[in-house]
């Protein structure tokens, strides 16, 4: 018995302490899952739209987009200047993880290095290097495309943050209307609503991620602000929901 109570408690101690890096690990998979699917779905609709050169189109979407994100008045940070920040922070994230996977596998003679690389990158001083940046330069416009498509992710998600001064208005006016609704049903013995309470709390958060994954999705969004307002107003208007229900004594 003594033996499986020190062992429940090495392993509820061995959780307390690998959660942190747990949930990191799977935030980072699913943003990187969600990111790639963005990129992949903007590649999608530009050979949807312009089969004979996709590439050009993609590049005048990004430009339109960034025109669109420079009329955007700033307020905490320059959108412009974060969606350059966003899109350099992951398009250098993947080429060193492409760079240090291809130096793992060919810096060590092996059978990769041997059928992978020619004369001149077996006898580099750092072969994965070299054949990391043949095989970007070979690439072409499958790189070239890949690039522009994190950049439009990067552009849209500087958008969505943009909202984050109106969201966070919108909010406390919706908590404080809905806090003082609150007050007069407690005043009135008036009765509370788990269930609104927490459908609201559940659809405010579901609508910031549908919100945000529809703007990584769709194919042009050149009016962000058709799209980020009413975003705003329907999240204010759950938060009013949850503060009006809240529980009526704490």
């Amino acid at each position: 018995m003594a033996t499986d109570q020190s062992t429940i408690g090495r392993s509820v101690l061995l959780r307390q302490f690998l959660w942190p890096f747990i949930l990191a690990f799977w935030v980072l998979f699913v943003g990187v899952c969600l990111w790639g699917s963005g990129v992949l779905a903007q590649m999608a609709w530009a050979e949807q739209r312009a089969p004979a050169n996709p590439l050009a189109y993609q590049t005048q979407q990004l430009q339109r987009e960034l025109d669109a994100l420079a009329t955007l008045t700033p307020v905490v940070l320059q959108p412009s200047a974060l969606a350059q920040a966003i899109g350099d922070a992951v398009h250098n994230t993947a080429v060193w993880a492409a760079t240090g996977v291809l130096r793992t596998l060919m810096n060590i003679p092996g059978l990769w290095r041997d059928n992978a690389a020619n004369d001149f990158i077996r006898h580099h001083p750092d072969p994965g290097g070299a054949y990391a940046q043949q095989m970007f330069a070979d690439s072409g416009h499958s790189w070239q495309r890949l690039v522009v498509a994190n950049y439009t992710q990067a552009t849209r998600t500087a958008m969505f943050m943009a909202m984050l001064p109106l969201l966070a208005l919108t909010t406390a006016i919706g908590l404080i209307d809905g806090l003082m609704a609150r007050a007069r049903r407690r005043a009135n013995a008036g009765r509370e609503s788990a269930s609104l309470y927490h459908r609201a709390k559940l659809g405010s958060t579901g609508l910031l991620i549908t919100g945000y994954l529809g703007c990584l999705a769709v194919p042009s969004l050149t009016q962000p602000v058709w799209v980020l307002v009413p975003l705003a107003v329907g999240v204010g208007g759950l938060v009013r929901v949850q503060g009006g229900y809240f529980k009526k004594y704490l």
